[in-house]
């Protein structure tokens, strides 16, 4: 883990409006449609797969979904395609959120996610 750049924000559910991951998906779904340059791919429950395949789950989870998209305009190089496309993951607890994305090394990416996320923490 310690290998990735990885963005996390924890989210308590008194802090937003959002009741469970769905809500939060769903959200972020609509800004990836809204944008100019992003392609919805789907959504993948890891939670409900890893409990399928009987894995293990972090305790106090209970529910966890992550959200598949791109949005780029440009392809510098065949390697760029690697960390391709983008996502953003939410864990759900009983009173929080964890929200998470390897991040770009094009900060206009990291900076365009993490808007969003923010976006929906009440003030």
């Amino acid at each position: 883990m310690d290998k990735y750049p990885v963005y996390t924000k924890e989210i308590l559910k008194s802090d937003t409006k959002f009741k469970n991951v769905d809500d939060f998906i769903g959200a972020l779904k609509k800004k990836v449609d809204e944008d100019d340059v992003a392609t919805y791919i789907g959504i993948f429950d890891h939670f409900t797969h890893t409990k399928w395949i009987n894995w293990e789950i972090m305790e106090g989870m209970i529910a966890g979904k992550i959200l598949l998209f791109c949005f780029w305009v440009s392809i510098p190089k065949p390697q760029a395609m690697a960390v391709r496309p983008r996502n953003i993951a939410i864990a759900e607890f009983e009173d929080k959120f964890v929200v998470s994305f390897l991040e770009a090394p094009i900060e206009k990416a990291n900076t365009k996610k993490i808007d969003w996320i923010i976006e929906h923490i009440e003030d």
